[in-house]
């Protein structure tokens, strides 16, 4: 079973802490539309249990267009008939007519980019909505039946303790099923780095992030929502089947620019060159890779950290040896990592450094 990925890149404006491949030159959509379709002719096959479109702000891309996309998957893959079929949107883009008409299309989980409900932290980083907007498209996606997800950040400028526990707590007064949460980082010349290292904005401490996050888990927890990976939270039921798939190692074909894919032991991804693409699809590769055992290794011990869930304490000396079991010992000891039943998993606090503790192993 196969995971398929678009990456629909159009945005109506580059958000200042943006380091994703997108495009504001809406006037590309067709040719683009055109060159992914000869891609998904090309390479597509096999059945599907989740799509996932992403971007850049797939509900930029036009109706006409992400029909034809979406008739070229379903035309090249048996996509089974429980099939997630995710997409990401913006507020400002999210109507009664646009959630039917993506309905129609057969997508049953929509990502919402609200990331604040505070209208001067919106404003700082660029966002074109502000919070009635974007308490009026969580409104109506919910009240549409689709399962809805709220991407949200934390360390924006302006943020405050009691403004980031207003905004968790109005996407859960609302009825969001599935919470993102993103430490913001700052991507190197990215606008908003340049604005920091300037002086001309000035970010929350590290010491306020982590806090936050601290509280975020046991305020979600409390609302029903229970963490199920180092940024994500879930109504039970709710979880996101695709990007699982990506935490598990599973296969998967990516379509578009910057778009990766994951299939036996080999990773490969497109140009991030929109100009490139549109010339060269459907063979707009640009790099490939076949992992080495000790790669393997290392993804199955981050990847499964990821998650609360964690690792089974066999696998993970199987993964790692002797080194592992002291690793461990020191993790309990120190309280950065927890031990249910035969599983090792993060704590909380040990997911704020995750990457730290993890890297001592290799």
């Amino acid at each position: 079973m196969l995971g398929v990925y678009v990456h629909l890149p159009f945005c109506a404006t580059h958000c200042t802490y943006c380091a994703f491949a997108i495009s504001t030159d809406l006037g590309r959509q067709d040719a683009y539309t055109d060159a992914l379709v000869r891609e998904l002719d090309a390479r597509g096959g096999g059945a599907v249990t989740s799509i996932y479109f992403g971007g850049g702000t797939p509900s930029r891309t036009s109706l006409p267009n992400l029909t034809r996309v979406v008739n070229a998957i379903r035309a090249r893959y048996d996509v089974t008939p429980d099939a997630e079929f995710s997409m990401e949107a913006n507020p400002e883009d999210v109507t009664v007519e646009s959630l039917a008409a993506w309905r129609a299309l057969g997508v049953n989980r929509l990502s919402i980019g609200v990331q604040s409900f505070h209208d001067d932290e919106l404003r700082a980083i660029s966002r074109i909505h502000d919070r009635e907007r974007a308490l009026d498209a969580l409104r109506l996606a919910v009240a549409s039946g689709v399962r809805t997800n709220l991407d949200l950040m934390l360390g924006l400028p302006h943020q405050t303790r009691e403004s980031f526990r207003e905004t968790l707590q109005t996407a859960v007064d609302l009825g969001a099923g599935h919470l993102s949460l993103y430490m913001l980082d700052l991507e190197e010349k990215s606008p908003l780095e340049v604005q920091v290292s300037r002086g001309r904005v000035v970010l929350p401490e590290d010491d306020f992030i982590a806090t936050a996050y601290l509280d975020a888990i046991e305020q979600l927890e409390r609302a029903g929502l229970t963490q199920y990976e180092i940024s994500n939270f879930a109504r039970p039921g709710e979880e996101c089947r695709h990007n699982l798939r990506y935490w598990t190692r599973g296969e998967y074909h990516g379509y578009g620019i910057a778009a990766h894919s994951f299939v036996a032991s080999d990773r490969f991804a497109n140009t991030r060159d929109i100009r490139r693409y549109i010339e060269l699809s459907p063979n707009a590769v640009d790099f490939t890779e076949n992992l080495t055992d000790l790669e393997v290794r290392r993804e199955l011990l981050f990847l499964g950290l990821r998650r609360t869930s964690g690792i089974h304490y066999e696998q993970l000396v199987q993964l790692g040896g002797q080194e592992v079991v002291e690793w461990i010992d020191r993790g309990l000891q120190d309280g950065w990592l927890k031990r249910n039943d035969e599983f090792v998993a993060f704590t909380p606090a040990g997911f704020l450094q995750s990457n730290d503790f993890i890297s001592q192993l290799f």
